[in-house]
């Protein structure tokens, strides 16, 4: 009976090392876009943009025919590396990563 109690155990153990790869590659399809500021590393939502980013002169002021939705408070709008990228204007943390119109 210990055996069955083992083998039962380590099957169930062997599922759960499983699903922190089935999360991470669904996580994987999140947009990001390339930065030459950051030595080309990718940026994706949550990461800091560099600081020119967060100024009012970088920002993308016809960002409605651009078919992008409106600027959370305190965000705009900035091009960067082909794609738009909603920046957060207090700390520079990136809200969201869009194509816009093709």
């Amino acid at each position: 009976m210990k055996a069955n109690s083992l083998l039962c155990a380590l099957l169930f153990s062997g599922t759960l090392v499983g699903v922190p790869m089935v999360v991470q590659a669904a996580e994987s399809t999140q947009e990001s876009v390339k930065s030459n500021e950051t030595r080309n590393r990718e940026l994706e939502v949550g990461d800091k943009a560099p600081d020119q980013y967060k100024r009012d002169e970088a920002a993308v002021k016809d960002w409605q025919s651009k078919g992008l939705p409106a600027p959370e408070k305190e965000s705009h709008w900035v091009k960067m590396a082909g794609r738009y990228v909603l920046v957060q204007t207090t700390n520079g943390v990136i809200l969201a990563i869009h194509s816009g119109k093709k």
